[in-house]
């Protein structure tokens, strides 16, 4: 009986969201944070000036019948691309099992269920990358994690995927395309003040992955230690250069 108690204040405690990557920027934190994408008017979404974006609402409204209801849900909850995996502790079999597909929806891709449809942050499009600096001799480039905390969670830990000959325009990305390339284990949260927070609370952490001859496409994982194994997936869209100048996002 204690437990199914458990379950359920685990559970409850999903409506309040919490989280979503600031830097790199997240596909749905690059769409809401651009003023100029006008997610409720016209409702077909072409009021959405990046094509990206005005392509993943498109996707998700005509899916659903035309919904707007629907298609805004994965720009109004950035902080809430989420899954739940109970048997995380049985390793990346168990993340497959339950993310198969939209990898970068967190596997949100029915209305009807608890996380809505949110594939179309999913869909083959012209993403744009920030762009990050690396070392041209070992081809390692060190990146700092700024993930914005809605809600803080601990214990917990992280996980960071990095494509690899993978396009981003032209196909959905698949667990096949990814490579585990670093891992962390309980991080403590920091305060923080960034203006594309909105929360009080971050996770910051600085890790190295290696350098592709091409633009990746980055998916970071932060599971709870908790019963229900809530856990929460980003896509960040990157680019690689040696080089002292260079644009931090381009398209």
């Amino acid at each position: 009986m204690l437990k199914y108690f458990i379950l359920l204040i685990a559970f409850l405690s999903l409506v309040n969201g919490h989280g979503y990557s600031i830097y790199p920027p997240a596909r749905q934190y690059v769409c809401i944070s651009n003023p100029k994408n006008s997610i409720w008017w016209p409702v077909d979404g072409s009021g959405i000036v990046d094509e990206f974006c005005r392509d993943a609402y498109t996707y998700v409204y005509n899916r659903n019948g035309q919904s707007q209801e629907q298609a805004v849900k994965q720009f109004t909850q950035k902080n809430e691309y989420a899954v739940l995996i109970p048997d995380y502790d049985q390793g990346f079999n168990a993340l497959k099992n339950a993310v198969p597909s939209s990898l970068c929806s967190a596997g949100a891709n029915d209305s009807s269920l608890n996380f809505g449809d949110k594939s179309g942050m999913s869909i083959a499009s012209s993403w744009p990358f920030t762009t990050l600096q690396c070392d041209s001799d070992n081809h390692m480039c060190k990146v700092e994690i700024n993930y914005c905390a809605t809600a803080v969670h601990n214990p917990s830990f992280w996980e960071i995927y990095l494509s690899e000959n993978y396009d981003p325009t032209s196909s959905e990305l698949t667990w096949d395309d990814l490579e585990l390339v670093s891992d962390f284990g309980n991080i403590l949260p920091t305060h923080t003040t960034h203006p594309g927070c909105t929360s009080s609370d971050a996770y910051v952490f600085t890790t190295s992955i290696p350098m592709r001859s091409s633009p990746a496409t980055m998916l970071i994982r932060w599971q709870r230690d908790d019963p229900v194994g809530e856990c929460f997936i980003n896509c960040c869209d990157v680019n690689f250069s040696t080089s002292a100048k260079f644009l931090s996002v381009q398209k």
